[in-house]
């Protein structure tokens, strides 16, 4: 029996019911580095595209997720950001939005535990919101 992980499986039902609706909007993240340094910028690309037909992006919501320690205890570490607040999404036009990120001084190292994640998600018409995640590791 092969293992999948559940966001594999949405990502695929998603798409399989946005291609239904004409959807079909793809929405990739790609990360400069799956390693970085507490107190060290994270890269990354993403590239929406809508193949068929035009859209109109309510907005792009960007978060970043991980472990930091505070006061002797790990907390969990979240900030977001929304981007790209009505805009047109010509058809088979592809939107790129370059992410830069500090990743936290007082990050949970990934070798002691420390789980991070850059994810994306996408607000449009008509369409079941595509999202899209990459795990990096932050390092000594």
């Amino acid at each position: 029996m092969s293992k999948f992980k559940l966001s594999d499986t949405m990502q695929f039902l998603t798409g399989k019911l946005n291609a239904i609706t004409g959807g079909d909007v793809v929405l990739t993240l790609a990360l400069d580095s799956l390693k970085v340094r507490p107190g060290e910028e994270l890269r990354a690309t993403l590239r929406l595209r809508s193949p068929e037909k035009t859209r109109s992006i309510d907005y792009i919501l960007i978060s970043i997720n991980g472990q930091v320690q505070r006061e002797g205890k790990w907390k969990d570490y979240v900030q977001t950001a929304e981007v790209a607040q009505n805009t047109q999404l010509p058809a088979d036009h592809e939107f790129v939005i370059p992410i830069i990120i500090l990743v936290p001084e007082d990050s949970v190292l990934s070798e002691d535990g420390g789980i991070w994640a850059l994810q994306a998600r996408a607000f449009i018409d008509k369409t079941l919101d595509p999202r899209t995640e990459e795990t990096f590791s932050v390092i000594a």
